[in-house]
C-alpha cells in the first residue's frame, strides 16, 4: 500500500514539475499596470514568458515583451494574445515564430529570423512576414 501511495505521489508532482521546466523564449520589459500570463500568473517587469502562454490585459493593462531574437510585442488594453510557437538558435539561420491574437490590440516588431519566419493568426485571418 505505501509503494503505492508513493508511485501516485510522483504521478501527481511530475505534471507540475515539467510545466516548470519549460524553457523561456523571452521576458516581459514592462507592465502597466497589470497583466497575467497564464503559465506563471501576474507578470511585472522582468518575468519570463513562455511558448503556449496565453498574455491577458485588464481594461487598462499593457504588456511590452521581448524574444530571444529581438523580436518585440507590445500587448493593448483588453487583449489575450498566446504566444503559440518560438523555436530560435541564433547559431543557426532557421526559425519560427508565431503569435495567435484572439481579443484586443497589439504591435508586433520583427527581430533577427529570417524571411517567413514569423507568422500572426487573428480571428479574420493570418499574416505572415516575407522579408
Amino acid at each position: 500500500m505505501r509503494s503505492l501511495t508513493v508511485a501516485l505521489a510522483i504521478l501527481l508532482v511530475l505534471p507540475a514539475a515539467a510545466s516548470n521546466a519549460q524553457e523561456a523564449i523571452g521576458k516581459a520589459t514592462s507592465v502597466r499596470p497589470q497583466a497575467e500570463g497564464s503559465h506563471g500568473g501576474q507578470l511585472s517587469g522582468g518575468s519570463n514568458v513562455y511558448a503556449k502562454e496565453t498574455v491577458r490585459t485588464g481594461q487598462s493593462g499593457q504588456a511590452d515583451m521581448q524574444f530571444h531574437d529581438s523580436s518585440k510585442l507590445k500587448v493593448g488594453p483588453s487583449s489575450s494574445v498566446k504566444l503559440d510557437k518560438f523555436v530560435y538558435d541564433p547559431n543557426k539561420s532557421g526559425g519560427t515564430v508565431a503569435i495567435e491574437a484572439t481579443r484586443g490590440t497589439f504591435r508586433f516588431a520583427t527581430g533577427s529570423q529570417g524571411a517567413g519566419a514569423y507568422k500572426v493568426k487573428t480571428p479574420y485571418g493570418t499574416l505572415g512576414v516575407r522579408g
